[in-house]
């Protein structure tokens, strides 16, 4: 029998449930930038570990940019030693996690099959008809009860490299005269329209199958338009967190935010790239959130370095960044 576009985006590697209250947890962090000649940073690892052992997650999510530059890890082998090295607490304590790729990745530098080693992370290639790479839905059930449908989903989508990529898909010339526009738009593409349209068939499917609508997260790279709503309007979104830098979205709007207001489902919408950037504000009843940036290979605030909490619960989700400076670093060296 043929399998469903439903049935290949609930495929799993293994299930992910929440906990006997049921909650679950997940911790959003983004922009490594390891490098390729170099060794990484041995914070890194550090501050990694330090934010699991604080915030207990039941999932760590890596929303892009784990390397560097274009031709970054070089080799297969190189990126199997940095992921054992960066993710060995995830493995040693059997905590499930996952990513997906940033402008600086690519499905090239960063096989899927290299993360399938991994027995403990659940990333997705994703949909073989979607543009680039790691567009994947993770569904998240109630612990006995996976054949009534997930009570949660983690939506992740690839954001790719920049906007001369998205035009050279349509094969038009790259809009280098765009490159400056209003605040909150710069070179940095965003999800393609057709991974708008997977997520909204995906979702209405879902909904019919299972009787109602899931609840859930969606977690991209390059924060969305509407992510630069919110520190242009502070006070009328709520804002928290620090704005440190523009917003680097693309300067086309394919529709995400909109598919996810009328499906009415999406809690919150994180993106990492912007490394000065914490902040988080409501618009339309969705949340959007910058995560700040963990790795210490690139650019970065040690105020904020770090990621974000988003907690599930009983059809909500609450979220806040949480700071490595804040976290005990119990028999590690000196990070901040």
């Amino acid at each position: 029998m043929k399998m469903t576009r439903l049935d290949e985006a609930l495929e799993s590697r293994f299930a992910l449930t929440c906990r006997e209250d049921g909650t679950f947890r997940v911790l959003c962090v983004s922009d490594f930038h390891a490098p390729r000649e170099e060794r990484w940073d041995a914070r890194l690892k550090w501050a990694l570990e330090a934010l699991i052992r604080e915030n207990d997650p039941d999932l760590v999510y890596i929303a892009g940019d784990l390397t560097d530059e274009a031709d970054s890890m070089g080799s297969p082998e190189r990126l199997r030693e940095y992921l054992a090295d960066i993710m060995a607490y995830c493995e040693e304590n059997q905590i499930p996690w996952a990513h997906i790729p940033g402008n600086h990745d690519r499905e090239v530098r960063l096989p899927p099959e290299i993360f399938a080693e991994f027995p403990h992370c659940v990333s997705k290639r994703g949909e073989a008809s979607l543009p680039g790479y790691g567009t994947y839905l993770l569904p998240v059930y109630k612990k006995g009860e996976e054949n009534k449908g997930p009570v949660f989903c983690i939506w992740g989508f690839d954001t790719h490299t920049g906007m001369g990529d998205y035009a050279k898909m349509l094969e038009l010339a790259e809009p280098s005269d765009l490159y400056y526009l209003p605040t909150g738009f710069d070179r940095y593409a965003g999800p393609a329209f057709a991974q708008c349209r997977w997520y909204w068939e995906v979702s209405l499917a879902m909904e019919e199958r299972f009787g109602r609508k899931t609840p859930g997260i969606m977690i991209l790279h390059a924060p969305l338009p509407e992510h630069g709503l919110i520190p242009a309007n502070p006070t009328q979104t709520g804002m928290k967190g620090t704005f440190g830098e523009f917003t680097g979205c693309a300067s086309i709007n394919t529709g995400l935010f909109a598919a996810a207001c009328e499906r009415g489902e999406i809690k919150e919408i994180v993106s990492g790239h912007d490394h000065y950037n914490n902040f988080s504000g409501n618009h339309m009843g969705i949340t959007l959130s910058q995560d700040a940036s963990l790795g210490h290979d690139g650019y970065g605030d040690d105020a904020i370095r770090g990621g974000r909490l988003l907690v599930f619960q009983h059809g909500t989700v609450s979220s806040r960044h949480v700071a490595v400076k804040d976290c005990c670093l119990v028999g590690q060296e000196e990070m901040i």
